[in-house]
């Protein structure tokens, strides 16, 4: 009677320690191969039409659409937070409100420092605000 007890703490004690190491490494929250849609930036949503996204398409880069141009860049976990580094783009021209969504974009990612996810949704936080809301 003993032996399968321990045996089923030992393995709730494995699982508690991944999620707690998942939840250490903040890359983690964004999936490697998942795309999220960004719904708001710096507390305005962005337009219907308009695509911005954000995908880690391998450990350590950042890549999507910033509204009008596409983007890619390296990510790294600081500690609990995140640094994102200088982002190489294309640079085509498009509609107004394409490129303020592109501006508003490349003007709050570079400055992120740190990731939650709250519910379905993905986080980008400077200094604890958020700036930057997405969902799968």
């Amino acid at each position: 009677m003993t032996r399968p007890l321990l045996a089923a703490l030992a393995c709730l004690a494995l699982v508690a320690c991944r999620d707690e190491a998942e939840a250490a490494d903040p890359l983690a929250l964004f999936g490697t191969g998942v795309e999220w849609r960004v719904i708001e930036i710096d507390g305005m949503v962005v337009p219907e039409g308009v695509e911005v996204t954000l995908a880690q398409p391998e450990a350590g880069l950042i890549a999507g659409s910033s509204g009008c141009n596409r983007y890619s860049g390296r990510i790294s976990a600081e500690g609990a937070g995140l640094k994102i580094g200088a982002l190489a783009g294309t640079r085509m021209m498009c509609p107004e409100v394409q490129m303020q969504a592109e501006q508003a974009f490349h003007s709050n990612i570079s400055r992120i420092d740190g990731v939650a996810v709250e519910g379905e949704e993905l986080l980008l936080t400077r200094e604890g605000k958020v700036k930057i809301r997405a969902v799968k």
